[in-house]
């Protein structure tokens, strides 16, 4: 996946799950699961590590799980929908420091925010 493509799916994450900006991504990793050659069309299955914004702060833990984005050259969109968007997420109340480590399980994270990387320095 190159720059634009992540840069366009952090910007889909951002519109899709955090309509009142209470929400801090943590880390974000994707991994390539399928393609459709005639339609330059890929599927990723995307690990996101989110926690809340309190204010200025962010909460101390975080909630992450694993779905599914179609992409082509102009548009995103959610797929495989019934594996994913029901029930509790994968991690659930995970100190933050262990957010950019846990996504890293699936692929490089290609996103690691601030709060997520001086949360792991501090426990270094």
């Amino acid at each position: 996946m190159e720059n634009d493509q992540h840069k366009r799916l952090l910007e889909f994450l951002e519109s899709s799950f955090d309509h009142e900006g209470t929400m801090c991504f943590l880390a974000v990793s994707a991994s390539q699961v399928g393609q459709d050659g005639s339609k330059q069309e890929i599927t990723l299955k995307v690990r996101v590590a989110l926690a809340f914004r309190e204010g200025e702060s962010v909460t101390p833990y975080f909630d992450g799980t694993d779905l599914y984005v179609t992409i082509c050259s102009n548009s995103i969109q959610f797929t495989n929908e019934d594996e994913w968007s029901e029930g509790p997420p994968i991690m659930e109340g995970s100190p933050i420091a262990l957010a950019a480590g846990w996504v890293s399980e699936l692929a490089p994270p290609f996103w690691i925010s601030l709060e997520a990387r001086e949360a792991a320095n501090r426990d270094l």
